[in-house]
């Protein structure tokens, strides 16, 4: 027990928020391996709309347009239920968010044979995953106040009582963060695990290390990343639920 207290000790003192490949930019530190990041997984969304669209066929579809056709439906299913047919028009935004989430989050599987790599996931980035999240909740204010008018939009805050007023501004401010936190805290934790796995081998042990990086990355990419992406999703539609005057449960 005391040496996993030592391993937890150490990593809690020692691990950086994240090295990165760094550039100055008019006085300002920018992460030049998460920017290259996030335009690749944008390229590669673009592109893969592109062929769907050039290459489906109202046939027997591909196997792309199969696994695109699936997670259309499964989030058009998950829209619906949420609410109602009318939420029809976040379908696109959900199913891009589900898709480049996942893909930034497959990134860091391609090795590139530098540390730190050049195609990190930049979900492990609180910067990328804050932006989101506001960008998201920006929209679901502005949908709010287009589709229910501003008076339904700052009635809903004296709800059900007048005096929660404060608790349910709170309760909005708080949504980007937890949004953009659940997913940094989620990809960010596999590299302190690693760190940890690392410490508890023994030195004679220490060439297997790459062999563990290499299978945690792995299953951190094909397992957490989805669920991750998935979740990220979910909330957004969600949270759109109250501006389309749903429940939004």
């Amino acid at each position: 027990m005391s040496r996993l207290y030592q391993v937890g000790v150490l990593a809690t003192t020692n691990i950086p928020v994240g090295d990165h490949i760094t550039r100055k930019l008019f006085g300002l530190t920018i992460n030049l391996d998460d920017i290259i990041s996030t335009l690749v997984a944008g390229v590669i969304v673009l592109g893969l709309g592109l062929i769907i669209r050039v290459t489906a066929t109202a046939g027997i579809p591909g196997k792309l347009q199969l696994a695109w056709e699936t997670i259309v439906g499964g989030v058009g299913d998950q829209v619906s239920q949420s609410m109602g047919e009318a939420g029809r028009p976040i379908v696109p935004l959900a199913v891009t968010l589900f898709a480049y989430i996942l893909i930034a989050n497959w990134l860091e599987l391609i090795p590139t044979g530098h540390d730190p790599q050049y195609l990190p996931a930049p979900t492990g980035d609180i910067n990328f995953t804050a932006a989101m999240a506001i960008f998201v909740i920006i929209l679901v204010h502005a949908t709010w106040i287009r589709r229910q008018g501003l008076g339904k939009y700052l009635g809903h805050y004296f709800k059900p009582f007048w005096w929660l007023a404060p608790i349910n501004a709170i309760e909005e401010i708080v949504k980007p963060v937890t949004l953009a936190l659940r997913l940094f805290g989620n990809i960010f934790s596999g590299g302190i695990l690693l760190v940890l796995i690392a410490d508890l081998f023994p030195a004679r042990f220490v060439v297997a290390i790459p062999i563990v990086d290499v299978i945690w990355k792995w299953f951190d990419g094909v397992f957490v990343g989805p669920i991750q992406a998935f979740i990220f999703m979910l909330l957004t539609i969600l949270y759109f639920g109250s501006a389309y005057g749903s429940s939004g449960h």
